[in-house]
This record gives structure tokens, sequence and C-alpha cells, in this order.
């Protein structure tokens, strides 16, 4: 057993942590036969994938679960750790033309879950295709595991750091008045955009994909909220391996970068406002910034491990259960892998339901760049806006309708506190 620490945030959540879903919308219906044997030999490659959560005197643990990992046609999302899924912290399930990979953030984050995901669909589509598609740069069956990547980047020693000045960082940004005190449902909206005439305007614009999108939405909010007294800020995700040394962990290794639209920020051209944005994310992102954050996070971790039990725990925890980061926040999970795979996959997808605020999910798959606006409120404002953006600046898109979904909170040991139902195993060493 191995105990987690770059996962700790994501336990001892009250009522669970909901699921994180990668869905694949394949161009032709998925054949389950198929998969199910794609997804035993993509799981020969990953096999730290393969586990469960183990609880003891208040800690959690990963532990080797000898168990098939759970796999089935439906439409539902299935809780994490428990016995519907024979305890696993991913899921795999399928209908339609769609593919789902659920995981837990205990496990791993989205950078290290991709691969895995990277590896499915090669072996699926080859199957599926019954041609001899080339891997590229997917990990496969037989492959050793690549230096480091089942590394804790938060372990117990800190990272050494420098008398590089701390940058200054505006991190309390203007709360969204729609953002509801409780979430009683999540809503999303799935914007699919033509991703060459997306990274060419980019690119002209000295911009990255998230630092476009980052302008486009701080732009959307400013205009639905003229009166807004303080910056609207945008909570960038942002990826710490490299700086870290970690490069290939596929454990939890991110932390999140600020960038504040202001209205001298505004009276900027695009290209002026990317430049802005760019200059202060090298800035924060300086090797002696990064390690400052691990080790505050390295900190969060001791602190949790010197108190004696679950309930102390959690109640340290507690502020998660209502976390909301002002103004929104913007995660790009980068360019999926995919090869020659890339002409049977349409688009993918990346949502968890349960998070209060505004949080808008990026990646590139295949032809398109897809955005996922998650938020806790009912109101199609924003979307609305973000939309109007696109069309200003020319780009081909799609949007959906709005959509109220949930993804299952998880079955751990901590979901009590309370007895575990009949439904739920209490997990044990």
């Amino acid at each position: 057993m191995k105990k987690i620490r770059s996962g700790q945030a994501y336990l001892y959540r009250d009522g669970g942590l909901n699921s994180t879903v990668l869905d694949v919308r394949m161009t032709q219906k998925v054949r389950g036969d198929l998969l199910r044997r794609a997804l035993e030999k993509a799981l020969l490659r990953y096999p730290y994938l393969t586990s469960k959560l183990v609880e003891k005197d208040g800690d959690f643990y990963i532990a080797e679960n000898p168990l098939s990992v759970a796999f089935a046609k439906t439409d539902k999302l299935r809780a994490l750790g428990s016995m519907s899924v024979n305890y696993h912290l991913i899921d795999v399930t399928y209908s339609g033309a769609s593919i789902r990979v659920a995981f837990h953030h205990a496990l791993c984050d989205g950078r290290g879950i991709t691969p895995f995901l990277e590896t499915l669909i090669f072996y699926y589509c080859s199957m599926r295709y019954s041609t001899a598609l080339a891997p590229e740069a997917v990990r496969l069956a037989g492959e050793p595991l690549l230096p480091g990547e089942t590394d804790e980047p938060f372990g117990y020693r800190r990272y050494e750091v420098g008398d590089t000045p701390a940058p200054h960082v505006i991190k309390a940004g203007y709360a969204l008045p729609e953002n509801a005190a409780t979430v009683d449902t999540s809503y999303r909206s799935e914007i699919t955009i033509d991703r060459e005439q997306f990274l060419a305007f980019a690119r002209a614009n000295n911009a990255t994909p998230s630092i476009l999108v980052a302008l486009l939405a701080g732009a959307a909010i400013t205009t639905l909220h003229p009166d807004a007294d303080t910056p609207i800020v945008c909570s960038l995700a942002s990826d710490m391996r490299t700086e870290l040394g970690h490069p290939n962990t596929h454990k939890n290794c991110v932390s999140s970068l600020y960038l504040p639209y202001t209205d001298a920020l505004a009276g900027l051209s695009l290209r002026e406002q990317a430049t802005e944005y760019r200059a202060q994310i090298a800035e924060q992102r300086q090797p002696d910034a990064v390690r400052a954050a691990a080790n505050s996070q390295i900190g969060l971790s001791d602190k949790l491990d010197q108190l004696p039990t679950m309930a102390e725990k959690k109640r340290m925890l507690s502020f998660f259960d209502n976390l909301c980061i002002d103004t929104f926040v913007v995660s790009y999970l980068g360019q999926l892998q995919f090869g020659e795979c890339a002409e049977y996959v349409d688009s993918v997808h990346l949502y968890s339901s349960g998070n209060k605020g505004l949080i808008l999910n990026m990646l590139s798959a295949g032809a398109f760049i897809t955005v996922d606006v998650l938020q806790s409120f009912e109101s199609d404002g924003f979307v609305t806006e973000f939309t109007r953006a696109l069309d200003q600046i020319g780009l081909d898109y799609t949007a959906s309708a709005k959509i109220g979904f949930s993804t299952a909170p998880d079955k751990t040991a901590v979901t009590a506190g309370r007895q575990a139902d009949k439904y739920y195993r209490p997990l044990v060493p």
C-alpha cells in the first residue's frame, strides 16, 4: 500500500467527490466486445490504475485491486470506489458512439489519465477497423513504465526555493452574483471549435489556446457585469511536472495561476492582451514560484497527517466543500495523441458535476478544440456572450443546448461518519 499525498485534497469530502469524466465521441457506434478487449490490453500498460482505496485510522492508501476493472454498456455514471465498479477508481462505460472513462482525482489528474485513454482508443480502433495503425506517441502493452511514472511529487521532502522575488499575484476576483449558495444542479454546454481555425487565430495574436479562451471569457463576463468593482480573475490550471522534476508522473501535479482581466487590459488590442498574459504566466511559472506552491501543498498534507482522527481531517478540509473560485477557472488538458486514430474520433469532452462557480474545461482532439462550460447556475448569459465573441472573430463552432448532468460521488470510507449503506462494503486494509 502507498499512502496518498498528492491526492489528499480530493478525499475527506462531505458526501464524496464526484468523478471526472473523459467522454470520447466516436464517429461510429461503439462495439462493446472490441472495447472490452481493448481495455484488457490497455490496462497491461498501466498496472497502477487497477487500484482501490484503503482507509486506516483516518488515512488513505492506494492498494492493488485484483478484481477486474468494471466495464458496462450504460449511460449511467457509476460511483467510483463502490461495489458496482469492483471498488476501482476508474470506470469504463459506453453507449451509442460514446466511450467514457471516469476517474478519481485521488488516483491521478487529467494529464495522468490521458495516456491510458490514448492507448485504449488506439487498441479499440485497431480492432474495430482491422487496420495496422501507427501508434506514434501511444504507450503500448509490454513497454516498461517511463522513468518516474509513479513518482509522488508531493512527498515528505520540501523543494529547495531560491531567492527569486515572489510574483505579485491578484487572486481575489469578482464573485459572479449568479453563483448559487448550494449546487442543486450542475449544467454544461459543449462548444466544439474548428481546431485549425482556432490555432491559426491564436498564433496570429500571440496567444496560446488557454490564453485565448481566458481573454474571451474575461471579456464576456465584463460585458455581462459592467458594474464589477473588482478585477475579473481567471484561475488557470497549471501543470507543475516539469518545474518539479517529475515530467512523467501520473499523480496529481497541478497548481493555479491567476490572470486578472482589468479595465486597463480591456483597452489593449487582443495581441497586446495575450502578450501581457504570457508575461504574467512566465512570472508565475518561474521555478522558485512553482516550487514554493508545491511546498504549500506539501505543508497542507503534513498538517493533515498530524491529525489523529478522520473527523479532524474532514474538519480541516471542510472548506473545500463550499469552495467557489473567483471569477472563473480555465483548465486546458492539451492535445490528445490519437495519431491515425483521430479520423475515427469526433470530439472529446471533459466534465465533472458538483463544482461551484464557472469552469471552462478545454482539450484538443482530432479536428476540434472543445470547451466544456460547466456552471452551478442556470443562466445562459455566459455561453451566449462567449459564443458571440467566437462569431465576432470568425471561428466555426457548434454549441449544444444547456445540459443538466450529474457525475456520481465516490463511495469511500469517508462518506461515512455515517453508517455505510447496504450497497457499500467498507474498505479494510
